[in-house]
């Protein structure tokens, strides 16, 4: 059961988690020599793409020869020994010992290589580690958590449920249809692959389908893996360059307006039906910033929001759209479900902001900084 945070500071990361921190952090001050840059590097997109494909096509070889070790164990004791006889209990000892070995060397060494890259990325993008109090996902957590595939943790801050308009019980079936799938897929293509080579000359290689099968599925998942960390570091930089922008702003923003700011953030949370880490960064630096105390309840509410907008004046309303816009792109696409319920909230408004957030996430996937600040100036 995951952990739920009701305020800046409940959340406790899991034992992976910290030991995952602890590997960046070794990172860090076993780099003490190196170049530290002041923002992002000017060529971040190609570097990062080196970085992704090289740890991918490491990531392959792990899966490859660490499978391979296992089948090899196997291969050396006899194909069928009787069942209970001392060669069938010595062959499956052996067997055993190395599917535990090999498992377990296959994933220490693929969370190495994934915290590895993710400490290169992240030098590259010229963010630091350093701890921020005010968060529950500062950038150690959030780089550990990406790199050791741990899902964020469920909070609800500030009064924001993420999945205030999700029906619970289609999300567990999606979750349950999906991981069925991954499973299946794996194994499916195990046996046709098996079936494909023993008919012909190649059957004698059949047991060994497992490694290049293994070997795909490691490269490709850190691969993607890696390029889902570069859309939170790219959109992290633009997360704390608005925040920044909002803050420099405030006393020109009325009560309304702040309280509109932060349930645009708290609505974008609502439609990703996620608790993104740079949202949570926004709305906590914000809600801070502003010294707000009210509202907490109605963040996440579309009507409040809707009913929030319709007050503001023309350049706050125009800058609190735009950071709606900015907010939803953080993950790099626009759902179905997002655009459903901006359709609802704002009208005739819609298909222009619709189209904002298209822009935006797509620079934010190919890696284009500069258009992506460009698209977040909330201010004139």
């Amino acid at each position: 059961m995951t952990e739920r945070a009701e305020s800046y500071s409940d959340y406790k990361p899991g034992v992976l988690e910290k030991w995952g921190i602890k590997i960046l952090r070794n990172y860090v001050n076993g780099d003490k020599e190196g170049e530290k840059l002041l923002g992002p590097s000017p060529d971040f997109f190609p570097k990062s793409t080196r970085i992704i494909r090289w740890a991918s096509f490491l990531g392959l070889q792990i899966g490859f020869w660490t499978t391979y070790f296992i089948i090899l164990v196997e291969k050396l004791f006899p194909e069928s020994p009787e069942t209970f006889s001392p060669e069938f209990i010595e062959k499956w000892s052996y067997a055993g010992a190395a599917l535990a070995i090999g498992t377990i060397l296959e994933f220490y060494l693929l969370y190495k290589l994934g915290l590895w890259a993710a400490y290169k990325l992240t030098k590259l993008s010229g963010i630091e580690l350093e701890e921020d109090p005010d968060l529950v996902t500062g950038n150690a957590n959030l780089l550990s958590r990406m790199a050791l595939e741990i899902p964020d943790p469920d909070l609800k801050l500030l009064g924001i449920d993420p999945l205030r308009l999700t029906d619970k019980r289609s999300l567990l079936i999606r979750t349950f249809f999906y991981k069925t799938k991954v499973l299946l897929s794996n194994l499916i293509a195990k046996i046709v692959l098996r079936k494909i080579l023993a008919r012909n000359s190649l059957r004698v290689y059949a047991d060994y389908i497992a490694a290049p099968i293994t070997a795909i599925w490691d490269g490709v998942v850190m691969y993607l893996i890696l390029k889902e960390l570069r859309i939170r570091l790219l959109s992290r930089i633009i997360a704390k360059e608005v925040t920044d922008e909002i803050l420099k702003n405030k006393d020109k923003l009325s009560k309304e307006g702040k309280i509109a700011f932060l349930a645009a953030v708290g609505n974008s949370v609502v439609f990703t039906q996620i608790f993104h880490p740079n949202l949570e960064y926004m709305l906590i630096k914000m809600h801070k910033g502003f010294g707000s105390n009210s509202q907490n309840g109605s963040l996440d509410d579309l009507d409040t929001f809707g009913s929030l907008v319709s007050q503001l004046s023309k350049e706050e309303k125009k800058a609190c759209l735009r950071l709606l816009c900015v907010a939803c792109s953080f993950d790099g696409k626009l759902s179905a479900f997002e655009t459903k319920h901006i359709k609802r909230i704002l009208g005739e408004e819609a298909k222009e902001n619709l189209d904002s957030i298209r822009i935006l996430s797509e620079y934010i996937r190919k890696g284009n900084l500069e258009a992506c600040r460009e698209r977040s100036r909330l201010f004139s």
